[in-house]
């Protein structure tokens, strides 16, 4: 790694945990969101997903939380909804959904997971997207 990229690296990361305050007994950071990193849902049925900063958009690899994923077609009817656990940034649909036109992927609980430390890190409600396929 070149040396302008560690320090675009150490000052994204820094950013990053500036975004945490300590609030109570509480750690709070309300600008965090999902991201799609890819996606072949019409295709593969795939689905791969992060946590990330909302300022950066860029991912924190070390914030995980499960969630619940539900693929709309164009008129608006649920056609899938599923789970994934956040360990791991894929999520496999038994199949592909040619007519998907747009997900909602939402957070279970309003907080999400330093797999580092172990420590939640609050929301004020759970984090959630909608993204258009």
């Amino acid at each position: 790694m070149n040396r302008f990229n560690f320090l675009l690296l150490l000052v994204s990361m820094s950013a990053a945990a500036l975004a945490q305050e300590k609030v109570g007994d509480k750690w709070v950071d309300n600008k965090l969101s999902f991201k799609v990193i890819d996606q072949s849902v019409k295709t593969n049925g795939e689905l791969y997903v992060c946590v990330a900063d909302t300022v950066t958009n860029n991912c924190i690899e070390n914030l995980k939380t499960g969630f619940k994923v539900k693929v709309y077609d164009a008129e608006g009817s649920l056609i899938w909804e599923g789970i994934g656990s956040g360990r791991a940034k894929g999520l496999k649909i038994p199949k592909a959904l040619p007519t998907a036109s747009y997900i909602t992927i939402t957070a279970f609980k309003p907080y999400v997971t330093n797999k580092t430390t172990g420590n939640y890190i609050h929301q004020d409600k759970p984090i959630s997207i909608k993204y258009n396929l």
